[in-house]
């Protein structure tokens, strides 16, 4: 019986060893898990950050760049010019004219003429009278 005693004390002592040893297996896979969530958040701070300087540089930059290329743009197309507008009248003699200032966005109203030839082309002289449920 004492072979069967000394199997088991030496069966308690190896079961203890390898406690031992799993548990500082255990203790360096968490340092090493750690260290891995350690590296991987101070990655995203440092890349979050490098994100927000490239956004902010391109939107500086990007409107330093293209400012001064629409203001040319701008001017080139001479933003203050006036629009005309001319249209018939039912009777297709007589023309509205009006005109649009681009720069204050005002429509004002001219006088009531003769058509010029050109807009009153191809048109009855006067247009159908219409009637409701006719």
């Amino acid at each position: 019986m004492r072979a069967g005693q000394r199997t088991g004390a030496d069966a308690v002592s190896w079961v203890a060893a390898a406690d031992h040893v799993s548990a500082r297996a255990r203790r360096a896979a968490r340092a090493h898990r750690e260290d891995f969530r350690a590296k991987s958040a101070r990655l995203a701070v440092v890349l979050s950050l490098f994100l927000v300087l490239l956004a902010a540089a391109l939107l500086i930059g990007g409107r330093i760049v293209i400012d001064p290329m629409l203001q040319s743009a701008a001017a080139a197309r001479g933003t203050d010019r006036l629009g005309a507008i001319v249209y018939a009248m039912p009777d297709g003699i007589f023309c509205r004219h009006l005109s649009f200032d681009n720069v204050t966005a005002e429509l004002t109203e001219g006088a009531v003429e003769k058509c010029a030839d050109e807009l009153t082309r191809g048109r009855k002289s006067r247009p159908p009278n219409f009637a409701w449920g006719h």
